[in-house]
């Protein structure tokens, strides 16, 4: 758990670094905001996640609820370690000097062919979702079948 969090508060000068740069290449002008958001959209959303879990795991009186002191310490170390990192990387990634582009691109936009009905993007989520879906179903369905009728499974 420790490394796991020491590595979650690294990860910002990557973090950092990249958004920022790919949002120079992409010629953007609120680099400001952009790094306010990598340092805090994603963490933010993560904790309030563990907050409200934990406050329900509270309202239980479970043991296994974290401390409210281990919460404020989380928290200041999102904002004293994590944030200030995001930071450094967003000030190195804008002063990084951008790549050229691999090939030229035509300045005339060219027509796009009629897709076919199976290049529909609805078509293509349910697809993307069901064949992996019904494959670990049915490798579920037999492992659990075998550990309910005392049969090995291999």
């Amino acid at each position: 758990l420790t490394a796991t969090l020491l590595t979650f508060m690294l990860m910002g000068v990557p973090a950092g670094y990249c958004a920022s740069h790919t949002y120079k290449a992409l010629k953007g002008t609120e680099w400001k905001l952009v790094t306010v958001l990598t340092a805090t959209l994603y963490p933010g959303a993560i904790a309030a996640t563990l907050f409200v879990l934990n406050f329900f795991i509270w309202g239980q009186q479970s043991s296994g609820a974290i401390p409210f002191g281990t919460m404020v310490v989380l928290l200041l170390m999102w904002f004293g370690v994590s944030v200030p990192l995001v930071f450094a990387g967003a000030f190195f990634g804008f002063k990084a000097k951008l790549k050229d582009p691999p090939c030229r691109t035509n300045e005339i936009p060219r027509q796009v062919p009629e897709q076919a009905w199976y290049m529909v993007g609805a078509f293509n989520v349910l697809m993307g979702g069901i064949l992996p879906f019904g494959a670990i179903f049915i490798e579920l369905f037999f492992i659990m079948t075998s550990v309910w009728l005392q049969r090995f499974y291999y």
